[in-house]
């Protein structure tokens, strides 16, 4: 009898039913759940009466100002949750198996985002899919190592290559180096200092950064860096901290503030370049590369796209 029950709840219950279910116990509500389901109230009650017909008891408690789940309907619930999940996951492996792929992380960058629109126009096809996805260096560790993306670029200061290589080594992944670039501050066109070719030391503790993001990598560590004389830099202030270049582009447009990032690394960048200032460039180099898993080929596509980036590096 037990057997006969479980195959008629594989055979009945629907992948609708486990999402009308859990929604409506998130909301505890048949209506609130019909609202977030573009569905009625009466054909959400109707999928869970049915799973619990399927099941044999009461999933929920219902009561005047709404409903609770019943004892078993919690140990239903948690069930319910990881089956849509892994069903969801399953039928993403099925687009996989259709479509192909390119998924890649980056630094903010306008230079990057150049180059990915103009190796979409040379390379699309019907069934290739691109994914870019900006992030701090840090985060783009973590995805790479997580399947998330393919490759991800990043730029990292030399003087912080030993951290930066015992963070890759513990997840299991290389970095890449495609070119050296300086350490450049970047003053705001409204900044007193805009056009000046060198910024004196006491002019550099007043300024105010906008920087794309805060981590371990962050080139604003520039600052905890020593100079070539061994003299501690000053500690500047960020307020503004955004992941978007274009806020960026933006704010170094219109505004005072001030940014510390990689200097330009081809000519290719389609916004009116801004005034860098090298900062110390003979100790602060910056790396620009890509992390990627070890041992582990790129795709055809993963192998496209970096011979593409290393043309454009050349130019």
């Amino acid at each position: 009898m037990k057997d006969n029950r479980f195959k008629k709840v594989c055979d009945m219950v629907e992948l609708k039913q486990l999402k009308y279910f859990v929604v409506s116990a998130d909301v505890g509500s048949f209506s609130k759940a019909a609202e977030i389901l573009y569905t009625t109230q009466p054909n959400v009650s109707k999928a869970i009466k049915a799973l619990e017909d399927h099941l044999g008891f009461d999933l929920f408690l219902r009561k005047s100002r709404g409903i609770l789940l019943s004892t078993r309907g919690k140990h239903v619930y948690e069930y319910a949750c990881k089956a849509i999940e892994n069903i969801e996951m399953l039928s993403s492996f099925s687009q996989v198996d259709r479509i192909e792929t390119l998924q890649i992380s980056s630094n903010p960058s306008a230079w990057m985002a150049k180059i990915f629109a103009d190796f979409y126009n040379q390379f699309h096809v019907e069934r290739l899919h691109f994914q870019l996805y900006s992030a701090s260096v840090e985060e783009i560790i973590k995805r790479v190592a997580s399947y998330q993306d393919e490759l991800g670029f990043v730029y990292v200061m030399h003087n912080q290559n030993t951290a930066f290589q015992y963070a890759l080594g513990r997840n299991h992944l290389e970095f890449v180096e495609l070119k050296k670039t300086q350490v450049v501050l970047y003053l705001g066109q409204l900044h007193p200092l805009y056009r000046e070719q060198e910024i004196a030391e006491d002019e550099l503790k007043k300024l105010k950064l906008v920087q794309c993001y805060e981590d371990e990598f962050d080139l604003n560590n520039y600052w905890r860096i020593t100079n070539s004389q061994g003299k501690d830099m000053p500690t500047l202030e960020s307020v503004v901290i955004t992941n978007s270049d274009c806020v960026m582009q933006q704010l170094l447009q219109t505004t005072d503030l001030a940014n510390i990032s990689s200097g330009y690394i081809t000519d290719q960048v389609d916004e009116k370049k801004l005034n860098g200032i090298p900062l110390y460039e003979k100790e602060n180099v910056v790396m620009f590369g890509y992390v990627r898993r070890k041992s582990e080929d790129l795709s055809d596509w993963g192998q496209q796209f970096i011979a593409f980036i290393s043309e454009k590096l050349k130019k």
